[in-house]
């Protein structure tokens, strides 16, 4: 991928800007999910997986500093979504939207197990986000801590990662591509014509 420095130097805070938007609504609204990794998966696909990476690295930590330090640890999640979006991605899951469900659906389910690793192992299962209810609901009902902590996170990590592809798509698919240094491939990868139109 031909890369520009200026360029690259614009989109990681811009992608950190809307990971932290994205996750401030959430906030606001008490949601179980949490949509921070917005801005990471677009410059995982745009830029590549590095450069998402340190997008949610750096998303985390600044979250961490600023929100509540739980966030810290859970960047390996944001990390390893980088990877499987710019994984998907290279694929070609990107030109069907089905496809796209699909790619946002398995990297959230392996979120979620890499997740209540960090939750479990680090927290003891509760990191202070609006999911912990249903954590504490189902340790009620008799569940181990792992267990519980695993079923409350992944059909909410799942919705999340599977919003995530499709706004990411849908951003792609909106977004002017041939302004982008690597504007050939990403819409070869989107299955994008000279226009913008994109294949569903």
């Amino acid at each position: 991928m031909r890369k520009n420095s200026s360029f690259i130097v614009a989109m990681i805070p811009a992608g950190i800007a809307l990971n932290w938007v994205a996750n401030s609504i959430v906030e606001m609204l008490k949601l179980p999910i949490f949509l921070n990794n917005i801005g990471t998966v677009l410059n995982a696909v745009v830029l590549g997986p590095i450069y998402g990476i340190v997008t949610a690295l750096m998303t985390n930590t600044i979250l961490g500093l600023v929100v509540r330090w739980t966030y810290v640890p859970f960047a390996l999640v944001g990390a390893a979504v980088a990877f499987m979006a710019y994984f998907f991605f290279k694929k070609g899951w990107y030109k069907k939207t089905w496809k796209v469900l699909a790619a946002g659906a398995i990297a959230g389910a392996i979120g979620a197990v890499i997740s209540t690793i960090i939750s479990v192992y680090v927290f003891g299962g509760f990191s202070g986000h609006a999911n912990d209810i249903f954590t504490a609901g189902l340790v009620a009902a008799g569940q181990q801590i792992f267990s519980a902590t695993f079923i409350a996170n992944l059909p909410t990590t799942i919705v999340d990662k599977v919003l995530t592809f499709w706004i990411v798509s849908m951003i792609l698919k909106i977004f002017p591509v041939r302004f982008l240094p690597n504007a050939k491939d990403i819409r070869e990868k989107l299955g994008l014509s000279s226009g913008n139109g994109a294949a569903l």
